[in-house]
């Protein structure tokens, strides 16, 4: 195994989980190679400074450009088919390297390969190839659930099984699993990791949690099992795997799937609840209305003090202009590195007390919204609040530009 090479391929850099992976491990410095069929289109949702590069695992044979100089490799196989797993496996095995792989739970030591699906067919190649590796076997996806988008915003989500429960897991312990392991090579090869969220939720509850995060009441009503084995047969195209879909998710009123402690395990932080994963992507479950979707998902993180899952919305190039903390012309940053940087010095010495957030003002392609904090100076005590109103510009369904303006100085505030 290569642990002095920290260049890492990620395979399926700009899926939900690929492309946390590709953002955690570039924020932390490490270097990024990210493989996509279409580079152009993968550079503008990709960190400045990632290597892009054209490959396909359905043809193995561009695999090979990709992996030069390649030391770790984040792999998702991207469709339900085996056919080209051990040329891909192969290609992995070319040269000393660790090989991260998600797989799934259902996958089990103790029956056939055959039995395992394609997520068992990709671990035997990998454990044949005799490349070094690591195995993440992951519960069910907490995205799977934005197969209800086009419902939950009418107030209704009509789906088989509502008393059925899931431990779902948040994208992101994904990939912060995945980069524990690209990074610690050593420690986690030859590991299987058993990977859920940290609490088992009913799928009528997850509906309301849902409703919590867009603002608005969500009911479950109950679907009859013969209209939804249909409905999925036609969006999986594959009426066995609906079946066995719908057989399992039966099961679960009475059996609940079991949560572990994987997550916090291997990154020193819980794992994300799905009330937390319903408010980072309330945006999706509301109707697709450009610059009112994008402010109306920017205010309810804001309220719910989500701040780390704002990036979601922010352009990879977004320019902030605001006042010098000392006066003067406004200053102008560009890239949300640059100004979550710039906000982490701001904030150093600074404790938020509570934000309250006014309802955005929409005006085209722009919004703005008037914010009031009240905060604490952490060396002296000193507590004080000030208002600001930031004007958004939204371009292409992500914020591009913010304005800052002050409405007053800050103000003391009594204790």
């Amino acid at each position: 195994m290569d642990t002095t090479n920290p260049l890492t391929l990620v395979i399926g850099a700009t899926g939900n989980v690929g492309r946390h992976v590709v953002r955690t491990l570039a924020g932390r410095g490490h270097p990024v190679r990210a493989l996509t069929r279409d580079p152009e289109r993968a550079r503008a949702g990709l960190p400045s400074g990632v290597d892009v590069v054209t490959g396909d695992l359905t043809r193995p044979e561009t695999l090979a450009a990709a992996l030069d100089g390649v030391g770790r490799v984040f792999l998702l196989w991207p469709s339900f088919s085996a056919d080209g797993v051990p040329a891909v496996a192969a290609a992995l095995a070319t040269a000393p390297r660790h090989v991260v792989y998600l797989s799934a739970r259902n996958v089990r030591d103790d029956r056939p390969v055959a039995e395992n699906g394609i997520w068992g067919a990709v671990e035997d190649a990998l454990r044949g190839s005799g490349v070094s590796w690591t195995m993440l076997r992951a519960g069910g996806f907490a995205t799977n659930t934005l197969a209800w988008a086009g419902q939950a915003h009418t107030g209704v989500v009509r789906a088989p099984f509502g008393a059925a429960a899931r431990s779902l897991i948040h994208e992101r312990d994904l990939a912060d699993v995945a980069v524990a392991a690209l990074t610690d090579p050593d420690r986690h090869a030859g590991a299987v990791h058993d990977l859920t969220g940290p609490e088992t939720i009913a799928q009528a509850e997850q509906a309301r949690l849902i409703g919590e995060a867009i603002g608005r009441p969500v009911r479950w009503e109950e679907q009859p099992p013969d209209q939804a084995l249909a409905e999925l047969s036609e969006e999986y195209g594959d009426a066995e795997m609906a079946a066995a879909s719908l057989a399992y998710w039966a099961t679960l009123a009475d059996q609940p799937e079991p949560v572990t402690d994987a997550v916090e395990r291997i990154t020193g932080h819980p794992a994300r609840r799905y009330r937390d994963w319903a408010a980072d992507h309330a945006a999706d479950f509301l109707p697709a209305a450009g610059v009112r979707r994008v402010a109306d998902q920017y205010v309810t993180l804001m309220r719910a003090g989500r701040l780390d899952a704002l990036d979601a919305l922010m352009a990879p190039d977004v320019v902030r202009v605001a006042p010098l903390e000392t006066g003067g012309d406004p200053v102008e940053r560009r890239g949300t590195a640059q100004i979550v940087a710039n906000a982490d010095r701001l904030l150093a010495d600074v404790e938020i007390n509570a934000v309250d957030v006014d309802p955005p003002l929409l005006d085209d392609d722009r919004f703005a919204v008037r914010f009031r904090f009240d905060q604490t100076h952490t060396p002296t005590g000193a507590r004080s609040s000030t208002t600001k109103l930031s004007l958004y510009t939204v371009t292409d369904g992500l914020i591009s530009r913010e304005e800052v303006f002050y409405y007053d100085a800050p103000q003391a505030v009594s204790t």
